[in-house]
């Protein structure tokens, strides 16, 4: 009885490791119904963090051929405030900042600093959220900067 009790649990712990490694749990806050509507691409799921290049530690949406195409995090207004304050410095840091968006939650600017913008963080009340777009060729980003106001206002509505 105990060794069929412990198979039980290793069992359900290796398909809760494989659950985890493969897929990601939806989020109310910004499903893939809203992104694919916005983005106009189809086929969209979302990936757990490190399962394919680029996933990292938010809400992950790829594409069928699993290539990233919007990466979410949501935080508090602490990570926003530190991420808009962020400067060049020793180790890694570098500025975000490039300039201000208006018309979504409470302030929002976008990032990174130079020709192109791919990162919009917006703050609403104690809460924040960032969204991240993906190259797909040169200058090309997987979403527009409008098209992350838009997925942006959606979260904010449900944060």
């Amino acid at each position: 009885m105990r060794q069929s009790l412990r198979a039980v649990v290793i069992l359900a712990l290796g398909i809760g490791m494989a659950a985890t490694l493969g897929a990601q749990s939806a989020d109310p806050r910004l499903t893939i119904a809203d992104v694919e509507k916005v983005s106009r691409l189809k086929g969209l799921q979302l990936v757990a963090p490190g399962s394919v290049t680029g996933a990292g530690p938010g809400l992950n949406f790829a594409s069928a051929d699993k290539h990233m195409v919007l990466m979410v995090n949501f935080g508090t207004a602490g990570m926003y405030q530190r991420a808009k304050a962020q400067k060049a410095g020793g180790g890694l840091s570098v500025p975000l900042f490039h300039a201000d968006v208006a018309g979504v939650g409470d302030e929002g600017f976008d990032s990174p600093p130079g020709p192109l913008q791919y990162v919009l963080y917006v703050r609403k009340g104690d809460k924040a959220v960032s969204l991240t777009a993906y190259f797909v060729s040169g200058n090309k980003t997987t979403l527009t900067m409008s098209q992350l106001k838009q997925l942006a206002a959606i979260a904010v509505s449900r944060m």
